[in-house]
């Protein structure tokens, strides 16, 4: 986990600063600079934050996510803990589409890994530092691909639309500041971190 490590010997500030010069955005569809909304995260001041992962890929003939969390899902987990120590958050949370069981079982295998290797727990790659993650099944509902009924769903209750505002970022998941990322958007800060914004951004 090279770009963790590296990430390891900078602060929330520099490493909000490097994926807002990055350029980049929100890859689920909606586009909303990344670097924008963990900003507004990092700058609450709350007991906890939250990291959380809309894996719930329910578009017809869409598996972008499903490859990714398939094919590369330590990039992805990486990713959320980049955001994590981004914004202050020490739990994340990946709510991932239940009708992929594969990936659900490859994503069970890359958590152990990230564990036993430091990637998570209560002192991430000896920074003293805390983040780690669950995974939660969706339960089949098309609305909880939208940013705020996934966070409903999270917290136990049916997938319904949130009036707005607040923004998630200000009082999303258990009302706590909160960061909401697609797969492709979370798989891509490791990159980010390891080679430069310049060449993402390029």
């Amino acid at each position: 986990a090279p770009a963790a490590a590296n990430t390891r010997a900078t602060t929330p500030a520099d490493i909000v600063r490097e994926v807002s010069d990055s350029g980049l955005r929100g890859r689920g569809g909606a586009a909303f600079p990344t670097g924008r909304k963990w900003r507004t995260v990092l700058e609450q001041e709350a007991p906890r934050k939250y990291i959380t992962c809309n894996a719930d890929e329910g578009d017809s003939g869409t598996f972008a996510d499903r490859l990714l969390l398939e094919g590369d899902p330590l990039a992805v987990i990486e990713g959320m803990v980049i955001a994590g120590l981004a914004v202050g958050a020490a739990q994340g949370y990946l709510y991932l589409r239940i009708e992929y069981p594969h990936a659900r079982r490859v994503l069970k295998e890359a958590l152990a890994a990230a564990r036993a290797a430091g990637l998570l727990g209560d002192d991430i790659l000896g920074s003293g530092r805390r983040f780690d993650l669950e995974v939660r099944l969706g339960a089949g509902a098309y609305i909880c691909g939208e940013e705020t009924s996934m966070l409903e769903s999270l917290e136990g209750r049916r997938g319904e639309v949130r009036v707005r505002p607040p923004l998630p970022a200000v009082r999303g998941l258990f009302g706590m500041p909160t960061v909401v990322n697609n797969v492709v958007t979370f798989a891509s800060v490791p990159a980010i971190l390891a080679q430069g914004a310049g060449r993402y951004r390029d």
